[in-house]
């Protein structure tokens, strides 16, 4: 929870994968999490609307957020399953997505999580959930605070 507050707050850079997608971790509270992004063109896929893996990055992180904000420290998950129902098409015009993710189920090796995808007039877009397997951090693992000192930007700057 004190990784993912600190996020919140500004004091260390979000994943790399959050920045890739423009995705923002806006809230967090103990067993939720709530992040945005602004879907654009660039991320249409050949029918039309938002590509689905787009979504699914978005309540990915939500609902991972979810599930890592209601587990004692020292504990992580890793996912197996997550289900998303697509109920409206997410285009450009949608606005703001805002993705609420809460954990639902706590047990000693198990968590499952639900959340919901609304647009910027509150309509939902796409609902979904997870399950999770609960694991002990592994010491050489991520350390409570990673000193991230980069940026996704500095990627592109690689040749």
């Amino acid at each position: 929870m004190d990784l993912l507050r600190a996020m919140v707050a500004g004091e260390i850079l979000p994943p790399p994968a959050m920045a890739l997608f423009g995705i923002e971790l806006v809230s967090v509270r103990d067993g939720g999490a709530t992040l945005r992004r602004k879907p654009g063109d660039y991320l249409y896929n050949p029918m039309g609307p938002v590509h689905g893996s787009a979504v699914a990055a978005l309540f990915d992180l939500a609902l991972g957020s979810a599930i890592q904000s209601a587990l004692p420290a020292g504990r992580t998950y890793t996912t197996l399953d997550t289900r998303i129902s697509y109920l409206r098409p997410v285009t450009a015009a949608s606005g703001t997505l805002t993705v609420t993710a809460q954990a639902v189920d706590l047990w000693e090796r198990r968590a499952a999580a639900e959340a919901q995808l609304t647009d910027a007039d509150g309509q939902v877009c796409a609902t979904a959930t997870m399950t999770g397997t609960v694991v002990e951090r592994p010491p050489e693992g991520s350390p409570e605070k990673p000193n991230r000192t980069w940026d996704v930007s500095d990627w592109l700057k690689i040749s």
